[in-house]
């Protein structure tokens, strides 16, 4: 899949490695189904459902190459797949702090810098993900471990903020 990056001028492409799962475009949350259809929050929902179809793509191919023989040298496609869903996860939340997050706060007094720290804590691991991705450690044993573990709190984190996200989102629309 391959996307092109707005407002860079030189006309580059992003690629997605891995197998494509649809995504279903209609809101799992029955408030969403009923009142905010035709809410903009709507986009948000589907960037979640990638994020997380990403994440979970990325811990099995974590977990695989893992477990696998493989040579140091196949990791460089994971690394690809980090780099393309850091960059995409970084403006995600971008446009969360700066349109979201202000107008939920309008309703929830301080949620917003609430979540902002949130984005700042996953910013960190995605930067410790990257630390151990670049290290000199990928020909010792524990490497590939540390690397499917790194993943696994990465998803887990997000998934969870994503979730909470959700939920508070539910609760405004619904007021």
């Amino acid at each position: 899949m391959a996307a092109p990056f707005p407002g860079g001028g030189g006309g580059g492409v992003a690629v997605m490695a891995g197998p494509l799962t649809p995504l279903d475009p209609s809101p799992s949350k029955t408030c969403l189904k009923n009142s905010a259809l035709k809410s903009p929050i709507l986009i948000f929902l589907l960037f979640h459902k990638a994020i997380r179809s990403e994440l979970d793509g990325l811990h099995r191919a974590a977990m695989a190459f893992a477990t696998s023989q493989a040579s140091s040298a196949d990791i460089e496609p994971l690394l690809e797949r980090y780099h393309f869903l850091r960059a995409i996860y970084k403006h995600h939340c971008n446009a969360e702090d700066e349109v979201i997050f202000p107008a939920l706060d309008i309703r929830v007094k301080n949620v917003a810098r609430t979540y902002s720290l949130e984005h700042e804590g996953e910013s960190v691991l995605f930067d410790q993900l990257f630390e151990l991705l670049n290290s000199n450690m990928q020909n010792e044993e524990s490497y590939r471990r540390e690397l499917a573990s790194c993943t696994g709190a990465l998803q887990t984190s997000i998934s969870q903020h994503m979730s909470k996200e959700e939920e508070q989102w539910e609760f405004s629309v619904l007021g």
